[in-house]
């Protein structure tokens, strides 16, 4: 299920070395990469929003079946792709995919964990969608630097790469309980009233972590071609790699500490992180940009585990899915508003003067969830489980986080 989480996130980032090619090719400037951009968080969040907890009512492998479809219909998109609509199509139907995954793999891992281990889990379903991020531009810059058809064979590879995800789910089992079947087209994200606390300090944690992880994902390209004069695409994408494995890294680091030290630890890295950026856009200095990028990615991961675990320890399982995907919500919102803000900036003032007015807001955005995080977090037990019925029967596994 892990895997499958990984090549789903995957498809997510494939682009993102590619966009210099497209606007080669298609010629287009800074405002539509942000445009193209924005719409595979617009699908990824359209997702989330009216089917973030479906799984809990038809079941993970039915729902991850279905967006193994979609992904393979972005990927054939993206083959023919000829022109901006075409690649808009394609981001939307790739960002539908992906918060399809998210909250339902993230739900089914921390249900299939064997010891019930709901912090173990939080770092095998972050570590597993950070490193899937972080693998699509290295994948997709190495095979458009160094084979034929550079805008094309990366899709190819991914399409087989769908098949094997496909036939990981024959095998695993389905862990949703309690399904009614009910399939309702409206927004499923909700969050129970006793967690709204503790989803506030996480949801504000991750926006804050996914802005500056949209910053990098859709900009780095530029900065490092316009900024630094980087030109290989196999150095691009491990660049954007860079963000994810360092991220990847941050939350196996941070797997013992307790949620609340987890997400705050972050949210001050990620402080220090985004000042290091802005200042390498102004003084131009590719050390520094680097250092940003090591230092934003482990923040990343610290927040992301820390949250993830927190809104695990204490949600019930009937739950899980929606919840989750409300966390993720909240993590593509800032993934996308802010970089469309940039990008349309960047038409008036430049790209580093509009990155670093929004860098501003966001610096604001992490001190407000710093404050909410120290204050919410650990703060409840997790709920009791009731004891066993008296007639000796016994309750179905419990994958919720609580303790008999």
């Amino acid at each position: 299920m892990a895997g499958v989480l990984l090549l789903m996130m995957l498809g997510g980032t494939i682009p993102a070395p590619l966009y210099g090619l497209y606007r080669q090719q298609i010629g287009f400037g800074e405002l539509k990469i942000t445009i193209v951009f924005a719409a595979y968080a617009g699908g990824t969040l359209l997702a989330l929003l009216f089917l973030g907890g479906i799984s809990d009512h038809i079941g993970r492998k039915k729902v991850l079946a279905g967006t193994v479809v979609v992904a393979a219909a972005s990927t054939v998109v993206f083959l023919v792709a000829s022109a901006v609509p075409l690649l808009i199509v394609a981001r939307v139907l790739s960002g539908i995919a992906v918060g399809l995954a998210t909250g339902t793999a993230t739900a089914a891992i921390a249900e299939l964990h064997p010891r019930g281990d709901q912090d173990a889990a939080a770092v095998v379903a972050s570590g597993a969608n950070l490193t899937g991020l972080g693998l699509g531009p290295l994948l997709a810059g190495a095979l458009a630097q160094y084979v034929p058809g550079p805008t094309t064979t990366v899709f190819w590879v991914y399409l087989g790469l769908l098949l094997l995800a496909a036939c990981a789910l024959v095998v695993v089992p389905e862990t949703a309980v309690g399904r009614d079947g009910v399939v309702v087209l409206t927004p499923d994200v909700g969050v129970p009233a006793d967690l709204r606390s503790v989803m506030a300090g996480a949801a504000l944690g991750i926006f804050a972590a996914f802005t500056l992880l949209g910053l990098f994902s859709s900009l780095t390209p530029t900065f490092l071609t316009d900024g630094f004069g980087v030109r290989n695409l196999a150095v691009v994408g491990a660049v954007s790699f860079l963000i994810f494995a360092a991220g990847a890294i941050g939350q196996a680091v941070s797997a013992r500490l307790p949620s609340r030290r987890s997400a705050a630890t972050g949210l001050v890295l990620l402080l220090l992180g985004l000042a290091a950026l802005d200042s390498a856009l102004v003084i131009t200095a590719l050390w520094l940009f680097l250092l940003a990028t090591v230092a934003s990615g482990v923040a990343i991961g610290f927040i992301f585990r820390g949250g993830l675990a927190e809104l695990n320890r204490l949600v019930s399982a009937d739950r899980r899915a929606a919840v989750v995907s409300a966390f993720f919500l909240a993590g593509y919102l800032g993934m996308s508003v802010p970089v469309v803000v940039i990008g349309v900036g960047s038409e008036l003032t430049g790209t580093v003067t509009s990155t670093l007015l929004v860098s501003a807001l966001l610096a604001v955005v992490i001190v407000v969830a710093l404050g909410v995080v120290l204050r919410t977090f650990g703060a409840r037990t997790r709920p009791v489980r009731p004891r066993a019925p008296s007639d000796g029967r016994a309750f179905p596994a419990d994958d919720s986080g609580t303790e008999p």
